[in-house]
């Protein structure tokens, strides 16, 4: 084992493709952070999930934010307040944010109920159960940048702190486990970056120049996806060991 860096920032995201709330700690599951990424935002008449990189009338989900308050996600408006995603007039209020009938949906049922019928979106893409970045690979970025990286910009679960380690040393663990206090996970493929990075959010303006770097400079990859392993809690400021024997495919 070595220890090749600590975890610096914990995200989770209630909501997908609406802003994220960065949290102590978490409880790692199966399919990754509890209560990460099981809500979509919808079009009321097609069911179609938001899709901010690539339309633009979705692109007001970033100025909304997202946490969890007892297993149910809240979303935080304009006007500061919080209103659960089962309050009876979220969708009149996501309606009005976004200009078009918008509705909040879960990805799963709320039971196994099989009278339930409540309605669930479909997910754009296979999820990946974490999604980690480094340190030192924002640092890169934001020397060929000339200005600083903020980590929004990725939505990554996981910012490992790399102190001393140079360019996107991630890409050397693919294939290996690495230990974050009690928890594992193996490290398994390079992340493809959408146009999700570039987006306007709160304090950051939109910059074409992140995902056209990451496209020239490393075949559009940036962080790494993982799975996991060993179901544990995780902090910030826990060490991350690598294991450095290779899994058998």
């Amino acid at each position: 084992m070595e220890q090749v860096c600590w975890i610096e920032e914990i995200w989770r995201y209630p909501v997908n493709s609406l802003g994220g709330e960065r949290i102590a700690s978490a409880d790692l599951i199966e399919t990754g952070v509890i209560g990460d990424r099981r809500w979509a935002i919808v079009d009321r008449q097609t069911g179609e999930p938001a899709a901010p990189e690539r339309d633009a009338r979705w692109r007001p989900a970033l100025f909304l934010s997202a946490r969890l308050q007892y297993d149910l996600p809240e979303i935080q408006f304009h006007d500061g307040s919080w209103v659960p995603v089962d309050a009876p007039d979220i969708d009149q209020r996501l309606t009005r944010h976004f200009g078009f009938d918008v509705s909040i949906r879960p990805y799963e049922p709320f039971s196994s109920d099989p009278s339930d019928t409540k309605v669930v979106a479909r997910h754009r893409y296979d999820v990946s159960p974490l999604h980690l970045v480094t340190s030192s690979s924002m640092e890169w970025l934001a020397n060929l940048l000339g200005e600083d990286i903020d980590c929004r910009r990725f939505r990554p679960n996981i910012v490992l702190n790399t102190a001393g380690l140079q360019g996107l040393e991630e890409k050397a663990w693919l294939g290996y486990r690495l230990l974050m206090s009690e928890a594992t996970m193996l490290a398994t493929e390079e992340t493809k970056r959408c146009g999700m990075t570039l987006i306007a959010q709160p304090s950051l303006s939109e910059n074409p120049d992140i995902l056209r770097s990451i496209l020239r400079q490393n075949r559009r990859n940036f962080g790494i996806y993982a799975s996991v392993d060993t179901a544990a809690p995780i902090a910030v400021g826990d060490p991350v060991l690598l294991e450095r024997a290779q899994i058998e495919p």
